[in-house]
């Protein structure tokens, strides 16, 4: 049954970026392109109820600052916000990073619990500042790779990050708040919207969901506060900018690109193992190492070296 949703996914997929042809890949197309229409009244509509204020934002009175992209898939969300968390820290800012955890596993509490307690499952803790205290099947990737990196800096996962939120003011005083894929999340009142467009494919495939690759329509720029072009590779972005500026008149736009500082190597681990003589090798090299279990007793070691230049 897994496999058999596994092949069903990968051909939807592959009939988005059209990479399937005939008929009946022709035919869904057409099916996706039409509620593509439908998905996309719904998201203006949503947001003409967010400007109208009969769907209220909530503020919580600290500085609110949302990182987000207008596609699904990585535009390089991860590295800027742990970018601008240090930023923050530097300046002498308290910080927390708010995250939905994407794929990550909560943690199970029994039926018998939940009707005692008669309420949601709290906000998962990744890193009270001092601690990583979630491995990354539970927190997600992101936020475990962002508690790990960030030290003195609070990472939080939950869907609603107003609750989230509260709880890192309430209980660790911070004063500033990191969306982590924070752009539709409307809900929390947004001082700052930074937006990535990825340079290699901007706007994904310039269709809408479920159709193609676009939360919103690229029209929606006008949202942002400043606007990273992410994945530079050194070529001149006018065309881009041009279009950019078609959406958006006024946000400032940042150019970034991604420098490789470290070898990366992942070893493969047992409860029962003895340490490889590669891992063994490696040891006095060491940067950081971090321990990604994959199944039960079974663990991925990713250790980092500092590369040479």
């Amino acid at each position: 049954m897994g496999r058999r949703l596994e092949n069903l996914e990968q051909f939807g997929i592959d009939v988005v970026l059209e990479r399937r042809h005939g008929v009946r890949a022709s035919i869904l197309r057409g099916i996706l392109y039409a509620l593509s229409f439908v998905y996309d009244r719904v998201v203006q509509l949503r947001l003409y109820f967010y400007r109208k204020r009969i769907f209220r934002e909530r503020a919580l009175g600290v500085l609110v600052i949302s990182v987000g992209n207008l596609t699904v898939g990585g535009t390089g969300k991860t590295p800027i916000v742990e970018k601008i968390a240090r930023a923050l820290q530097t300046g002498g800012r308290r910080v927390a990073i708010l995250s939905r955890g994407y794929k990550s596993v909560p943690r199970k509490r029994s039926l018998l619990s939940r009707l005692y307690k008669g309420e949601a499952d709290p906000p998962r803790i990744v890193s009270d500042g001092a601690s990583l205290l979630l491995d990354s099947r539970t927190a997600g990737d992101e936020p475990y790779m962002l508690a790990h990196n960030l030290k003195n800096v609070i990472v939080l996962v939950d869907k609603d990050r107003v609750k989230s939120g509260l709880l890192a003011i309430e209980k660790w005083k911070v004063d500033t708040l990191l969306l982590d894929d924070g752009l539709q999340y409307l809900h929390l009142k947004h001082r700052l919207d930074i937006v990535l467009v990825d340079r290699q494919a901007p706007f994904g495939n310039e269709f809408l969901l479920p159709r193609g690759t676009l939360r919103e329509a690229p029209r929606n720029l006008r949202r942002a506060s400043y606007i990273f072009i992410t994945k530079n590779t050194g070529e001149p972005n006018d065309a881009l900018v041009k279009r950019i500026r078609r959406y958006n008149r006024t946000a400032e736009i940042i150019e970034c690109a991604y420098k490789c500082r470290w070898k990366v190597y992942v070893i493969l681990s047992s409860a029962r193992s003895a340490p490889s003589p590669r891992r063994k090798a490696l040891k006095p090299h060491w940067q950081s190492s971090v321990r990604v279990s994959i199944w039960p007793r079974v663990t991925l070691i990713i250790i980092t070296i500092p590369k040479r230049s």
